[in-house]
C-alpha cells in the first residue's frame, strides 16, 4: 500500500511573550499517519505543545532526529490548536442559557440542570447528592426529542433509576436504554462501524470514569467521540456525579474530557497534575522521574517549595536559620486547585446541596469502642508481621470489624498450570540440559535457534494434575462493636428504619445477623446483589428489595445493610434517619455518597439526620482523616471554599 503524503498547512499560531504580550506567528503543520508534525513553529509555542495529547519531540526517536515536536491528530489537540488559531472554540458554551417551562413541580435548581443540558448538550453535572439529578435528566431526554438514549450506571443504581421513572411517568416512546459500565466497554467493543449509535449518552455516577486508562472511561470516551462525530452539536453527552473528584484534583480532567476533549488545555492527567501540584525530581532504581509533594492549594505556600510561610527553608521565616544552605526567599504561590472551579464553568454546573435545599445539617457522633487487652494483643502480631503496609491495614480493619479472613482447604481441583494433562511443554539447551526455560519470548535469538523441547512433569501439581483447592472462611471474634449496634438499632425501634454500611463482606454478614437477632427484617446489598431476609432468616422473593424497604406499614423494622461501595450510590433511603458506619473504605467517594442516602428531599426534616461512626481499633479513625483530606480537595475544586476549611 502507498503511503498517502502529508497534508501540508500554513497557518498562524497566537504566542505569548515573555511580557505577555500576544504576537500571531507564522507555523507550518503538517497531517499524516495520526499526528500532527509542527514543521516550523516558534520556540514560545513549546510550553503549549507538550501540554497536548500524545506530545513528542523527534529528536529523541532513533531513526527520525528531527528537531520538531508531533502530537496526536485528535478532537482536543484539534480543539486546542483551534484556539490558538484566533478561533472562538468556546462560542457554543459561552452562550445564553435557554430557559424553559416544565410541567413536573422542578425545583430552580433541577430547571437550571435541565436548561443547562438542553442548551449546551454536552454538560458534567457535578451536583451533590439528593438535590434531584434524575428527575433533571429524565427532562432533557424528553424535551430533547431524541428516541434512542443509553442510560449508564453502576448496576446495584439502575433499579432505582427505573423506580424514578415510573414515579414521573418517563414517556414510553423513548427508548432509554439501562446498561452497566461494564456492559458499556462490551457495547462498545462488539459496535462494528457504520451500526447505529444512540444521540445521548448519560453517564450516571461519573466519577466511574475518573481514571482514562480504565476500560469504563475508553468505552465511554469512544462512544461520546462517535456521538460527536454522528450527530455534532444535536449530539448529547451528560455525566452527572455527586462526587466528581473523589480522591484527588486529577479526577476530574478524564471526565471533562469524555464530554468535550480539550475543553482542559492540559492534554493528559500528568499535564494537568504539573500544573495543580508541586513537582520535585526524585532519583529511583529507573532513574529520576517528577514526584508530587503536594497541591496547589493555599496561597500561603511557597511557589518554590511548597512549604508553608512558617514551616519551609525561607529567609524570613521561623524554621531557618541564619546559615541555612536552602534557604530561599518566599515567593507566594497560586491556588491552582481554587482555580479549577473557574476553568470548568461552561462544561461543568455544580450545585451544592445547601445552596439548592432547605435541609437540616447532618448531625456526627462517634461511638467509641474501647479494644480489650487480647485484641490490642492480636493488633500488635499482625502489624509486625504483615508484609507490607497496605496488608498490614487490611488486617487491622478486619479485626476491628471483629473478624479475620482465613484461607482453608476444599477439596482438589484441576491445575491451572497444566490443564490436568499432567506434564507441560519446557525448553532447555541440549549442551547443558539443566539449563531449562518456560517461555523463550524475550530470548536471543541465536540461543533460542539451539533450544529443544520436550515435556516434563507439571511443576505445579507435580505430575497429579490436581492441585489443592482453597476456600475462603470468615473466623468472627468477640467486638464491641456489637454491643453497640444493639443500643443503636434499639433507638431506632420506633423509626423501623436504619442504614448499616461496612466496608468488608464479612463485616456485612456479622451485622446481618446481627440485625437478625434483634428481630430485624434486612435488605442487603453488597457485591452479591440485592437480597431481603426476615429477622427468621427467610428470604423473601415476592417483592422488589427496594419497596420491601420503602414499605413502613407492612415490613415494621428493616435495616439496610450495604457495602458503601455497592449501596451508597444513587439509592434513596429517606425513610431511616440515622446512618451507621460499621467501618469504611478507603476510598472517601462512597463514604460521602452514602451519607446522602438518607440526607435529601422526602426526609423527615424534624427527625432530622444522624450520622454514626463505629470506632474500634486506631485504623478506624485513620480512615475517616484520608477521607476527610480528600473531600476538603474536591469541595475547593467545585468552588465550595468555606466548607473546604472546614471539613
Amino acid at each position: 500500500m502507498i503511503k498517502a503524503p502529508p497534508r501540508v498547512a500554513e497557518t498562524k499560531l497566537i504566542v505569548r511573550t515573555a511580557k505577555g504580550t500576544l504576537l500571531r506567528v507564522p507555523a507550518t503543520l503538517a497531517y499524516t499517519g495520526g499526528r500532527i508534525e509542527f514543521l516550523k513553529s516558534p520556540y514560545a509555542l513549546k510550553d503549549e505543545i507538550k501540554a497536548m495529547k500524545g506530545s513528542r519531540w523527534h529528536g529523541y526517536v532513533e531513526g527520525d532526529g528531527r528537531k520538531i515536536w508531533s502530537v496526536d491528530d485528535c478532537p482536543r489537540n484539534r480543539f486546542q490548536l483551534g484556539f490558538l488559531q484566533g478561533e472562538d472554540v468556546y462560542a457554543w458554551f459561552d452562550r445564553d442559557l435557554v430557559r424553559h417551562d416544565y410541567d413536573r413541580p422542578l425545583m430552580e435548581h433541577q430547571k437550571h440542570l435541565a436548561d443547562s443540558g438542553l442548551t449546551y448538550h454536552y454538560q458534567l453535572w457535578a451536583a451533590e447528592m439528593g438535590v434531584g439529578k434524575t428527575l433533571a435528566a429524565q427532562e432533557v431526554i424528553e424535551r430533547s426529542g431524541i428516541k434512542w438514549v443509553f442510560w449508564v450506571g453502576p448496576k446495584s443504581s439502575l433499579p432505582n433509576i427505573e423506580r424514578e421513572f415510573r414515579k414521573w411517568n418517563m414517556d414510553r416512546s423513548i427508548r432509554v436504554e439501562m446498561l452497566t459500565y461494564e456492559g458499556l466497554v462490551r457495547w462498545v467493543d462488539e459496535h462494528k462501524p457504520g451500526d447505529p449509535i444512540p444521540q445521548m449518552l448519560i453517564c450516571d455516577e461519573s466519577s466511574k470514569l475518573k481514571t482514562p486508562t480504565s476500560q469504563r472511561s475508553t468505552g465511554a470516551q469512544r462512544l461520546a467521540d462517535m456521538i460527536r462525530e454522528t450527530y455534532g452539536f444535536d449530539g448529547y453527552v451528560i455525566e452527572m456525579s455527586g462526587t466528581p473528584s473523589p480522591k484527588s484534583p486529577l479526577d476530574w480532567w478524564s471526565q471533562c474530557e469524555i464530554a468535550w476533549p480539550g475543553f482542559l488545555r492540559e492534554g493528559s492527567t500528568k499535564a494537568l497534575e504539573r500544573r495543580l501540584a508541586f513537582m520535585v525530581d526524585a532519583q529511583y532504581d529507573s532513574g529520576v522521574f517528577k514526584k508530587r509533594i503536594g497541591w496547589k492549594d493555599n496561597e500561603n505556600k511557597c511557589a518554590i517549595c511548597g512549604e508553608l510561610r512558617d514551616s519551609g527553608y525561607h529567609k524570613d521565616g521561623d524554621a531557618c536559620e541564619e546559615d541555612c544552605e536552602d534557604a530561599h526567599p518566599f515567593e507566594p504561590s497560586f491556588n491552582e486547585v481554587a482555580y479549577m472551579y473557574e476553568r470548568l464553568k461552561g462544561l461543568v454546573v455544580i450545585k451544592h446541596k445547601k445552596d439548592c435545599l432547605s435541609l437540616p445539617d447532618k448531625r456526627y457522633r462517634k461511638i467509641h469502642c474501647k479494644p480489650n487487652a487480647s485484641t490490642l494483643r492480636v493488633a500488635q502480631a499482625l502489624a509486625q508481621s504483615a508484609v507490607n503496609t497496605i496488608t498490614g491495614l487490611t488486617l487491622l480493619r478486619e479485626l476491628s470489624d471483629g473478624f479475620q479472613y482465613r484461607e482453608v482447604e476444599d477439596g482438589k481441583t484441576k491445575c491451572p498450570h497444566c490443564d490436568g494433562k499432567r506434564q507441560v511443554e519446557e525448553w532447555f539447551d541440549p549442551t547443558d540440559e539443566d539449563r531449562t526455560f518456560a517461555a523463550i519470548d524475550m530470548l536471543d535469538q541465536q540461543l533460542v535457534g539451539r533450544l529443544e523441547k520436550r515435556l516434563v512433569d507439571c511443576p505445579r501439581c507435580g505430575g497429579s494434575g490436581e492441585v489443592v483447592k482453597h476456600k475462603r472462611i470468615v473466623r468472627e471474634v468477640p467486638c464491641p462493636k456489637t454491643s453497640a449496634l444493639k443500643a443503636l438499632l434499639e433507638e431506632n425501634e420506633e423509626v423501623g428504619r436504619i442504614v448499616i454500611f461496612a466496608g468488608f463482606t464479612g463485616s456485612v454478614d456479622r451485622v446481618k445477623g446481627i440485625c437478625h437477632k434483634e428481630k430485624w427484617d434486612v435488605v442487603r446489598c453488597d457485591g452479591r446483589g440485592f437480597e431481603v431476609t426476615t429477622h427468621e432468616g427467610d428470604i423473601v422473593t415476592d417483592a422488589d428489595a427496594l419497596d420491601y424497604w420503602a414499605d413502613t406499614a407492612s415490613n415494621a423494622r428493616v435495616a439496610f445493610v450495604a457495602h458503601p461501595e455497592s449501596g451508597g450510590m444513587s439509592l434513596t433511603l429517606v425513610e431511616a434517619r440515622m446512618a451507621v458506619y460499621w467501618s469504611n473504605s478507603f476510598k472517601p467517594e462512597y463514604r460521602t455518597q452514602s451519607e446522602d442516602r438518607i440526607h435529601r428531599k422526602g426526609m423527615d426534616e424534624n427527625l432530622g439526620c444522624q450520622i454514626v461512626d463505629l470506632i474500634h481499633l486506631p485504623t478506624d479513625e485513620r480512615v475517616l482523616e484520608v477521607i476527610q483530606a480528600n473531600r476538603k480537595l474536591e469541595l475547593m475544586t467545585m468552588g465550595d471554599f468555606r466548607d473546604a476549611l472546614t471539613t
